[in-house]
């Protein structure tokens, strides 16, 4: 029983999802998936006030669990690559001194998926030279996201392992480095994604809000906390907490 009661007391370490960050009306599209950076500047300024300290997967990795205890780690998350995050998220890191973890989509030039689905707007992904510069500040690290951003769940195990394994490949060779993490696009997966993952070498399968409260429970679906347009200053301090959403686990 006390176990039990020291398990849902203990405090997790956030992980943030974002995608796009904007500075004006136009770069808006269908999707809310977008932030105005001026809010998410405020945000920074807030978890920077707040004595929060930024990592990235490969720190998660390195850091002895007894040393997580009493720090206020979080982690950032920008999903699929996009050039505004080079423009945008990049100054910011800087400026405050703090990390990201990008998941790059490595064979596409703009967000095709999206536009060929619900007729997005296009929206450009950065370029080899951009995504070098940002990971050769030791600012921001890059992980997997697939070569197309399929739903992998429909696909074939080759099919998928083709997907992930090729996006390692290429993403491993232009950094000269190895990835620590891999996020399923959509957030969608099923076992053998897991599976593939896992056998391909990650330390890390990154999910949206379908994973585990606690990253430790499942390494392969990692739980994120979405930030998005709609999301307030408070409700931003809500979600950052270490037992948010905590009725939700599964």
């Amino acid at each position: 029983m006390i176990k039990i009661f020291e398990y849902f007391l203990k405090k997790e370490i956030p992980v943030l999802m974002y995608h796009r960050l904007i500075n004006n009306k136009d770069e808006i599209g269908k999707n809310t998936i977008y932030l105005n950076v001026d809010e998410f500047e405020k945000q920074l300024k807030y978890l920077k006030d707040n004595n929060y300290i930024t990592i990235t997967f490969k720190d998660l990795y390195k850091i002895p669990k007894k040393e997580r205890k009493n720090k206020k780690y979080i982690i950032l998350t920008f999903d699929d690559g996009y050039k505004d995050n080079y423009d945008l998220l990049f100054p910011l890191l800087k400026k405050y001194n703090m990390k990201a973890v990008i998941y790059m989509v490595s064979d596409e030039k703009y967000n095709k998926w999206d536009v060929e689905a619900s007729g997005e707007k296009r929206f450009d992904l950065m370029s080899k030279n951009e995504m070098l510069e940002m990971y050769k500040s030791g600012l921001v690290e890059f992980g997997g996201h697939t070569l197309h951003h399929p739903k992998l769940d429909t696909l074939s195990e080759e099919e998928q392992r083709y997907e992930i394994e090729e996006n390692k490949i290429y993403l491993e060779k232009t950094l000269g480095e190895k990835l620590y993490s891999f996020a399923y696009p959509y957030g969608i997966f099923n076992e053998t994604s897991k599976k593939i993952v896992k056998e391909l070498g990650f330390n890390y399968g990154i999910a949206t809000d379908s994973g585990k409260f606690y990253i430790e429970d499942d390494l392969y679906q990692v739980r994120r906390i979405g930030i998005f347009s709609d999301i307030t200053m408070s409700k931003f301090k809500r979600r950052v907490k270490g037992n948010y959403n905590l009725k939700y686990t599964r």
